[in-house]
């Protein structure tokens, strides 16, 4: 029998105030929802949350929490204090799904949203928000299990740039990026200017493009 992360009957609070702290960050504080989530992460209140802390989990609002998150991490939120009558917004929704599949599986925050990102959720809204959580949780295990994609394929798709854009950008083949992202040639052996090159585009670091 599957434990879950905390009691049952604090549930509803959870996901109310996580779909709350989602859509006023969103639509309220134009805080990006993927920026969102990973600062709930890096604030540390994810955890206290998932571990089912009474103070987060139930003894706030969705502002509040957001709240919270954000001047932990020196982000200036909105003056509103209420949330305007909105019809389960999807940025409502994700919040609201996230707190289900993380109290339903007890994973931490910081695992299901390596897998599951911002924008999947999203494009998930239309064909889950009305479902049973429990398709959710099908549907989310599934992403769980799937291979998680390699740091160059999330930073190139996080860069809006497609392999053949990169290709034409850094003089690497786009062949090479292929198989650099479907695992096949290993990047953590790759040429350091094929590297440099990628990562001077990218934005980023060399080693943030190892595995």
């Amino acid at each position: 029998m599957m434990t879950h992360a905390y009691d049952e009957i604090y549930l509803d609070d959870a996901m109310e105030t996580l779909g709350g702290a989602v859509e006023y960050a969103t639509l309220f504080c134009n805080i990006d929802g993927q920026e969102f989530l990973n600062l709930f992460i890096v604030s540390g209140i994810s955890e206290e949350f998932g571990k089912g802390n009474v103070k987060y989990i139930s003894g706030m609002s969705g502002i509040e929490l957001a709240r919270c998150v954000l001047e932990r991490c020196g982000k200036k939120p909105s003056d509103i204090s209420e949330l305007p009558y909105i019809d389960y917004p999807p940025e409502y929704w994700i919040g609201w799904i996230l707190a289900y599949y993380q109290w339903h599986t007890g994973k931490k925050f910081e695992n299901i949203c390596k897998k599951i990102s911002y924008e999947t959720l999203n494009n998930l809204y239309g064909v889950l928000h009305e479902a049973d959580p429990s398709k959710s949780v099908e549907v989310f295990d599934d992403i769980m299990k799937s291979k998680v994609e390699t740091n160059l394929a999330r930073i190139r798709k996080a860069k809006g740039l497609s392999q053949s854009q990169l290709a034409k950008l850094t003089d690497v083949s786009i062949r090479s990026i292929q198989l650099y992202e479907q695992r096949k040639t290993d990047i953590n052996k790759a040429q350091y200017n094929h590297l440099k090159a990628l990562a001077d585009i990218l934005g980023c670091k060399p080693e943030d493009l190892l595995e």
